[in-house]
C-alpha cells in the first residue's frame, strides 16, 4: 500500500471512472446515492468508503495528458 499523502496513479481506469462519477454526485446529491451507485457499478465496498469518508484526500485535478 502507498504511504498516506502520496499520491499515485489509479491502476484501473474503469474503477477510477465510476469513483469520478461518484464523487459528482456527491457534490450534488449527497455521499448515500455516491455509495449506492459506486456498489452498483462494482467498486469495492472499502474503495467507496475511503473515497468518500476523505475528501481531503481527493485528486484536485486531472493529470493525465488525454482525458477520459
Amino acid at each position: 500500500m502507498a504511504e498516506r499523502g502520496k499520491t499515485r496513479a489509479r491502476a484501473d481506469g474503469f474503477t477510477a471512472a465510476r469513483v469520478d462519477e461518484a464523487l459528482r454526485i456527491a457534490n450534488t446529491d449527497g455521499v448515500h446515492p455516491a455509495l449506492e451507485y459506486m456498489q452498483l457499478a462494482g467498486v469495492p465496498r472499502l474503495t467507496a468508503l475511503r473515497v468518500l469518508c476523505s475528501p481531503q484526500m481527493h485528486r484536485q485535478r486531472e493529470r493525465r495528458r488525454n482525458p477520459r
